[in-house]
Parts: C-alpha cells; sequence; structure tokens
C-alpha cells in the first residue's frame, strides 16, 4: 500500500529526469521546489498525465471511486495491479492514465512490544525520482475540477526483503518505461507494463524515521531523515 509520500524536488527536476523530449504544460512554477515531504490522501498532488494537446503537468486530488458506487470503501488511493485493468470498478478510469513523480513513500511496521507502527521511508537506492502508475478521471485542462475527479496509485505485492515492511508496494517505472505508459499505447500493452515493467524490490532502500510522519501537520526534510 502507498498512503504517505515525499515530493519536494521542483517539477523541472522530475522531468529532466524522466528525459521528456517534448514540450509540456506545467501548472506551477516549475523551477520552484514543491517541497512536500508528507503527502496525505485526498489533498492535490502534481502529477504528469497526458490531454488532447499533450503532456501536461498538474495537480490532481489523490482519491478516486465511481459515482455509482453505494458504499464508500476504506481504500480510495490504491487501486490493486490484479484488479485495475479488468474490475468494473475502475472501468472508467483504467484507460486514463498518469505518473506520479516522487522522492520517495511512507510505510508503517508493526513492532514487537511496541504500542506505535514504526514508520518507514522508501525512496530509490539512487536517490533519483520514482515515477508511479495512476490511473484517474480528469477534466480538461482549462476546466475547473470536478467533484468525480481524482487519481489512484497502482500497487503490487511486495517482493523481496520489502515484504518485510509492507505487504504490498506502488508500482514504480524507469524513465523510459514510464514515458510509455503515458503515451497512446494499446490497453493490453498498458497492462504488460504493469505485469513485467515494474521496479523490483532490490532498486529500492528503506530505513526507520520520525514518528512525526504520522501528523499530516508536520513537514521538512527531517521527516526523511533516517531515525
Amino acid at each position: 500500500m502507498c498512503g504517505r509520500l515525499a515530493q519536494h524536488r521542483a517539477a523541472e527536476k522530475y522531468l529532466a529526469s524522466l528525459d521528456l523530449q517534448q514540450a509540456m504544460m506545467i501548472g506551477r512554477n516549475g523551477g520552484e521546489e514543491i517541497h512536500r515531504f508528507n503527502v496525505a490522501p485526498t489533498t492535490r498532488v502534481d502529477l504528469i498525465r497526458p490531454s488532447e494537446n499533450g503532456l501536461i503537468w498538474k495537480a490532481e486530488r489523490w482519491g478516486w471511486e465511481p459515482s455509482w458506487a453505494s458504499r464508500r470503501v476504506r481504500n480510495i488511493i490504491n487501486a490493486a495491479r490484479e484488479k485495475v485493468s479488468t474490475s468494473a470498478y475502475y472501468r472508467a478510469i483504467w484507460p486514463n492514465r498518469a505518473i506520479v513523480a516522487v522522492d520517495g513513500w511512507y510505510e508503517w511496521r508493526a513492532v514487537p512490544g511496541a504500542k506505535r507502527k514504526q514508520p518507514y521511508y522508501i525512496r530509490h537506492a539512487t536517490n533519483e525520482p520514482l515515477f508511479m502508475a495512476a490511473v484517474g478521471h480528469f477534466s480538461a485542462p482549462d476546466e475547473e475540477p470536478k467533484d468525480t475527479d481524482g487519481f489512484r496509485i497502482v500497487t503490487a505485492d511486495a517482493e523481496g526483503g520489502m515484504v518485510d515492511v509492507h505487504d504490498r508496494r506502488p508500482i514504480a517505472f524507469t524513465k523510459e518505461v514510464a514515458r510509455e505508459w503515458l503515451s497512446d499505447i494499446a490497453l493490453v500493452n498498458a497492462r504488460n507494463l504493469l505485469d513485467e515493467q515494474a521496479l523490483p524490490a532490490d532498486e529500492f532502500v528503506w530505513y526507520p524515521v520520525s514518528q512525526d510522519v504520522g501528523n499530516v501537520r508536520n513537514d521538512g526534510p527531517s521527516l526523511i531523515t533516517p531515525a
């Protein structure tokens, strides 16, 4: 599961790491650091997505559920790889792909004998940005966001040692695969990317961090410093 993110670099730095060779519409000052170290669900999060006029960088609500859902589900921020391409629940958003460029994410692990779970910060071993696969419902760039807008990050079973931290992880891609995910590929090919091209567990490092990250009001680089 992915329930809290760090997204602190400037948009231009993420885009440079992604090595996009096309012009983009950026809905913020591209050179200004985003400086968010404790990004919480249901807030608006910067992402990259296709539009009729090409790729755009824009903040969208992290969380989505279909308007016809009769009851609210507990998790509205993640979409399981096992279901996202086949379940009727995701039918409206499966074709609408996006990439959430982040620096890392947090997971909480139970500690024997302790009352509180220990938070861990997880990032790429090289400290390069991570390009997480997402799907969502989005309005046109020149329209006001609708109540039905939002996105979910696609997750998969954790692999290797990462399962010791959490049993699921967000699907992150290399820059080449992320660009393909954003391109106009067939849905079956998008499914293959999820199944075959997710970064393996040995691409990540993780370490315990301060309990302060548990409070969404706390922010700043100290949250990603090893405890």
